[in-house]
């Protein structure tokens, strides 16, 4: 009998690449969404929409409960709210209840097995780390500055303590910012991306691309290989919590030079900085240390910021 693994949050990027490796790996795939407008379109665009099962859930206790029953050998929990800028406008459901509540369901789930243990994953964010100029590990200081960096590190920690506490094998992986092409559209990297296609159709477009803040530093990796990262552990006995990264920091200025360059344009004349798109609490910079990672595993992420763009651009 194949192996079963459920992902929740499967139509996002991560979600996607993630159930793509499992199903070459021979794993049957099931999958949580929230199944709103175009839901799916990630899971056709990589061909494995008909692949997949995937569940709508309206009463989320009772049938969460029912769906754990299927003896998932693994169970990854990549989903809730996607978005820094929306958690401020979306506390109660968006941000807490669909990721806290849901992640209780699951811990309490995998405590109260008896002999068949699932493994789980809780994919946390670097904003739990907030704004610090040091680089960042499993061990450094928390201090989320907004509700989606303090949901992650509530379910982060909690994560933690059933794990010390019930001795079950759940853990977190901590991620840096990582882009790819099934990234949404409001997202930075995309949105430039699909400015400058709309560019090169309409030729001398007056329009302009409205950004916020420019100058912010991040750790930028490529989803499809974080999420092969993300294989690699989960099939290990290893049962720690990572920082995944490039350990390399780049400008996100860079990055938009860099992706104007390729259709050999100067990016000054086709942006505008746009201040209601500033963040008023926002991480100006941050640094990934993946010393633990490499040591463990001797995993060092190939694709950096310039591939990323390159990867873009193809």
């Amino acid at each position: 009998m194949k192996k079963k693994i459920l992902i929740f949050g499967i139509s996002g990027q991560d979600g996607s690449y993630l159930a793509n490796i499992y199903l070459n790996k021979g794993f049957d795939v099931h999958g949580v969404s929230r199944l709103g407008k175009n839901w799916n379109k990630n899971l056709h665009k990589l061909n494995i929409n008909k692949k997949v099962k995937v569940f709508k859930l309206k009463n989320k206790s009772f049938e969460i409960h029912n769906l754990l029953k299927n003896n998932y050998s693994n169970i990854f929990f990549l989903g809730g709210q996607t978005k820094v800028s929306s958690s401020f406008s979306s506390l109660e459901y968006e941000t807490y209840d669909s990721q806290i509540l849901i992640l209780k369901e699951i811990l309490e789930f995998i405590r109260l097995q008896k002999k068949f243990k699932t493994k789980f994953l809780f994919g946390c964010s670097s904003e739990i780390f907030g704004y610090q100029k040091t680089k960042l590990s499993e061990t450094s200081n928390k201090n989320p500055i907004s509700p989606y960096g303090l949901s992650k590190l509530i379910c982060y920690e909690i994560t933690k303590s059933y794990r010390e506490m019930f001795n079950i094998p759940v853990f977190s992986l901590i991620y840096f910012n990582h882009e790819s092409n099934l990234r949404e559209n409001s997202f930075v990297l995309k949105k430039t991306k699909n400015f400058l296609e709309d560019l090169r159709l309409r030729k001398n477009s007056q329009y302009k691309l409205k950004l916020g803040n420019i100058d912010i530093l991040r750790d930028w990796g490529y989803s499809k290989e974080y999420m092969e990262i993300t294989y690699k552990i989960m099939t290990s006995k290893i049962i720690e919590d990572f920082v995944i990264g490039t350990g390399k920091t780049v400008k996100l200025r860079k990055l938009i030079d860099l992706f104007f360059k390729k259709y050999n344009l100067n990016y000054k004349n086709y942006i505008t900085l746009d201040k209601k798109l500033f963040r008023k609490f926002d991480i100006k910079s941050n640094y990934a240390n993946i010393n633990k990672l490499k040591k463990k595993f001797k995993i060092k992420p190939k694709y950096g910021s310039n591939n990323i763009i390159d990867i873009f651009y193809e």
